[in-house]
């Protein structure tokens, strides 16, 4: 049935009946999500912003008409990624610790893609004006080669470590254009002749399950989005079929496609609310279940990023990964 707004239900992952803990929509009013969110003492948590820049946002690959037939990352009007960025990444930070600072990564470029941490630092923005900067200047880099596949598996498991070293609340916000495309066939440990299919972003979803990490995918551009729909409702599913536990619903996916040509503030206001919606629940149902779960590591073991530096005037040379 439709929402508040009239608008089809976001696609969250609502889980009941076997142990593990959903969520409802709660809150219909963006002033209601800033005080629930100033209830569960946000301002003790962190945010980390993820950025797709896989070859599919390019005008050329994607064809977006919902965007004018534009690369989804043309920097000369206000793109949809940076729009994502200022109606949720905005709100959240607003209730963050001014002092803090947060991580800006990005995945998909070539420098990054057959790392082992499959992400790349832009840096720790100080002040939300400064992932905008940050962002232009990734993107405005020539050194920077957009690529593939679509693998949200590093960016969440520099979330998770995150979480392990700070043991706070981590709002991870996840910017992308395209549905996940990273099985792949590996060998079997257990055999010297047999391989087994892994889905390594679907296996990181479920295990930041055991942390405190809230995970919104935000997709724009034209879709299409049966995947990613499917991706927060069969999380559970998933979990049981790999033998693993799902703990707590703590992810979700809503498309920003149908509100890429409005600026009308109450149907953008009505998109951050669907955003936002498990937020300050989770954060409130962690603050009574605990922070980790039974299966949570305490210590981390992610491969530090591919770290982007700005070029100097005239520089050459790539992104290194740290050694």
């Amino acid at each position: 049935a439709p929402d508040h707004t009239g608008n089809p239900p976001r696609m969250g992952c609502a889980w009941s009946g076997d142990g593990s803990s959903s969520f409802p929509d709660k809150y219909s009013t963006i002033q209601g999500i800033r005080d629930a969110m100033r209830a569960a003492n946000m301002e003790n948590s962190d945010m980390i912003v993820a950025i797709d820049v896989t070859r599919s946002n390019e005008a050329a690959i994607g064809a977006h008409t919902s965007f004018e037939g534009r690369d989804l990352h043309d920097l000369s009007v206000l793109n949809p990624y940076q729009r994502v960025m200022r109606l949720v990444g905005g709100e959240v930070a607003a209730v963050l610790d001014k002092d803090g600072t947060f991580p800006v990564l990005a995945f998909g470029d070539a420098a990054s893609v057959d790392h082992p941490s499959g992400c790349v630092l832009l840096g720790d923005a100080k002040g939300f004006d400064e992932v905008d900067r940050l962002y232009r200047g990734f993107l405005s880099d020539p050194r920077v080669v957009k690529s593939g596949p679509t693998s949200f598996e590093g960016v969440v498991r520099f979330a998770i470590d995150q979480a392990i070293r700070t043991r706070r609340f981590h709002t991870l916000l996840i910017i992308t254009d395209g549905q996940i495309n990273d099985e792949k066939e590996v060998p079997d440990p257990k055999s010297a002749t047999k391989w087994r299919r892994t889905e390594p972003t679907i296996e990181a979803l479920i295990e930041a399950s055991q942390y405190p990490i809230e995970v919104i995918i935000v997709g724009v551009g034209d879709g299409p989005w049966d995947a990613m729909e499917a991706l927060d409702d069969e999380l559970k599913a998933k979990a049981k079929a790999k033998k693993m536990t799902y703990r707590v619903d703590c992810c979700q996916f809503v498309p920003f496609t149908r509100y890429m040509r409005t600026t009308d503030t109450a149907a953008l206001q009505a998109f951050t609310v669907d955003c936002l919606q498990e937020v300050p629940q989770l954060k409130a149902w962690l603050d009574e279940h605990g922070m980790m779960g039974p299966g949570a590591r305490t210590t981390p073991i992610g491969s530090e990023p591919v770290e982007w530096k700005p070029p100097a005037e005239g520089a050459e040379a790539v992104p290194t990964a740290p050694p």
